[in-house]
């Protein structure tokens, strides 16, 4: 659904684990299955209605072909069990996010009140969401949605009924993901740019650290500025 012109999209939360083995089956050459998402799905819900939503979702988030591609050109199911978990988790969000932008606009709009505040409170996400995508069911649902995965995500954990707090910032150690995690802030915040040292006070990074080398990027390209560090960009 479209509200003030921004896409919702997601209403059923997708675990974490689903989405981390058929990402792994599929880096083992396997073709991706609604059906067998569907039946992994059964773990997390008893509802037919749910869990058929559930595996249409986990299917579109790694059915990315651009990104897929670089992810598959560079993993295969073995190096990808090597990873770290929280470069696993890095890499997830970043399918998520790209999938249903309404991810990132929570992150961002959280890590702002992160900077300012050390708890979040649900009616505070409400408010910061309904500026962006308008007041409404919709939009209520998405985020009884998207809330239990980022937290599996480690970005932000409940401590108590509606009050969030952020999570220890993680350092990503691949250096795709670390490029996946900057095009996914490049391509969702529509900045054709960011300076490299922005990856330093800029909400997106508040969650997760990308340690990047310039001299060797993949999916992503350095032009050099008179600031010193550059500019990152899309290839």
């Amino acid at each position: 659904m479209k509200e003030k012109g921004k896409y919702i999209g997601i209403n059923q939360r997708v675990p974490f684990k689903l989405l981390n083995d058929g990402l792994t089956r599929l880096l083992d050459g396997k073709v991706l299955s609604m059906e067998e998402f569907k039946h992994n799905m059964f773990e997390y819900t008893k509802g037919e209605n749910r869990a058929t939503k559930g595996s249409k979702y986990a299917y579109q988030i790694l059915s990315r072909p651009v990104i897929m591609k670089s992810i598959q050109d560079k993993f295969n199911a073995e190096s990808f069990n090597f990873l770290s978990q929280s470069d696993k988790q890095a890499l997830i969000l970043c399918l998520v996010a790209i999938t249903f932008p309404i991810t990132y606009d929570l992150l961002i709009s959280l890590g702002s009140a992160f900077k300012v505040q050390h708890q979040i409170n649900r009616s505070l996400i409400n408010s910061k969401l309904s500026a962006i995508y308008g007041s409404n069911r919709t939009l209520d649902i998405a985020i009884d949605s998207i809330i239990p995965m980022v937290i599996e995500l480690e970005t932000i954990k409940r401590t108590r009924i509606s009050i969030y707090e952020i999570e220890e910032n993680k350092t990503i150690k691949n250096p795709l993901i670390s490029e996946l995690f900057i095009y996914t802030d490049i391509k969702l915040s529509s900045s054709k740019t960011i300076l490299v040292e922005d990856l330093q006070v800029r909400p997106w990074y508040m969650y997760y650290s990308p340690e990047i080398n310039i001299s060797k990027l993949t999916i992503l390209k350095h032009s050099e500025s008179r600031l010193g560090g550059g500019y990152l960009g899309l290839k």
